[in-house]
């Protein structure tokens, strides 16, 4: 689906990282010094951040928007509606987007929902904050986006265990003069490729779906954690998001080169690399953030800014910039507009 919504600007950006550090050399007795090297050769990534028991994704929204009430001045009674893009809600039942209306101090008025969705979802996020003010109903939109991965992670599975990272973050949408184009993309058949196939209504909990099983490579995992067909994954990625960002930058009328900043899900350091490489895009427009803290999954992209944005801002480089996240579902979303006048705090720890 391809769709341009106007008058929609995205205000600030802010993020938030749980103050557990993880380096992946420590997994080296588990796994073996050579794999573990491997890993981080292959996926740019030395360390990542990971929640203490009793944290949520929700605790990391909040604070990361408490950090755009206080340092961007926003009144939380200005707020009217919160969108809240997570896999890792607080509860089957109710939305956690109502928990933090509460929570956050909005007004009654305020309109709030869960969005299911994964490293596509920061996008598809965007998407229906603007839609919401585009229809007259708001103003301002408080969108929350983030994923605690390391909870639904087994320990001993590597194909994921130094992948993950968990951060959450706030995106002020408003009213405004920029224009934002939308290219958004689905494809179920591949659902399976990345999935917690039981504990839901489909497969609920039972005995056999909590028994710990090895796959041909050694990893272990239930039926509870989270299985990743990774090569599966990279073939999606590198087959679908060439052509979809061409389509965008043809959509919007932009040459590649005249974009600032590609801003791509942060999968891992070869998947960034060779996606721009196959689009044939200039590698200082972009940028890696993940070395330091993993594959935080539908976060990746406010993170991105949130340590990036104020330097790419002092460059120049945010006339014309891109948002694309990828992955489970599968599907896959992108976004064109300007973060010239974006306010981007760097991240706070919880």
């Amino acid at each position: 689906m391809k769709v341009r919504i106007d008058g929609v600007q995205i205000s600030s950006i802010s993020t938030c990282l749980p103050n557990k550090v993880v380096h992946c050399n420590q997994f080296s007795e588990l796994y073996g010094e050579q794999e573990v090297q491997r890993t981080i050769k292959n996926t740019g990534i030395k360390q990542f951040r990971a929640v203490e028991n009793g944290v949520c994704t929700s605790d990391l929204c909040a604070k990361a928007a408490e950090v755009i009430f206080e340092k961007g001045n926003i009144n939380p009674a200005s707020i009217d509606g919160i969108v809240f893009v997570s896999q890792t809600p607080d509860y089957i039942m109710p939305a956690t987007s109502v928990v933090l209306q509460y929570r956050l101090g909005l007004r009654n008025t305020t309109v709030a929902f869960d969005i299911n969705h994964g490293c596509s979802g920061y996008v598809y996020g965007l998407y229906q904050a603007a839609l919401l003010i585009s229809s007259g109903g708001c103003s301002r939109i408080l969108l929350l986006v983030g994923d605690t991965s390391t909870r639904i992670v087994h320990p001993q599975d590597k194909s994921t265990n130094m992948l993950f990272g968990d951060a959450g973050s706030a995106t002020l949408v408003e009213k405004g003069k920029e224009n934002i184009y939308f290219n958004l993309k689905t494809d179920g058949s591949g659902f399976k490729h990345l999935i917690i196939s039981a504990g839901g209504f489909r497969h609920p909990q039972d005995a056999e779906t909590v028994i710990e099983q090895q796959d041909e490579n050694g990893n272990l995992r239930t039926q509870h954690h989270l299985y990743m067909n990774g090569m599966e994954i990279m073939n999606f990625a590198m087959r679908e998001v060439p052509p979809m960002i061409n389509e965008l930058l043809a959509q919007c009328s932009w040459n590649k080169e005249d974009v600032g900043v590609f801003a791509l899900h942060q999968a891992n350091q070869f998947v960034v690399e060779y996606l721009a490489k196959k689009i044939k895009l200039p590698r200082t427009s972009v940028p890696i953030s993940l070395a330091y803290t993993g594959n935080t999954c539908s976060a990746s992209i406010p993170l991105l800014f949130s340590l990036e944005g104020n330097k790419l801002k002092n460059d120049g480089r945010l006339n014309r910039a891109i948002l694309c996240g990828f992955g489970i579902g599968l599907s896959w979303a992108a976004a064109a507009t300007s973060l010239v006048s974006t306010q981007f705090f760097e991240p706070v720890d919880l």
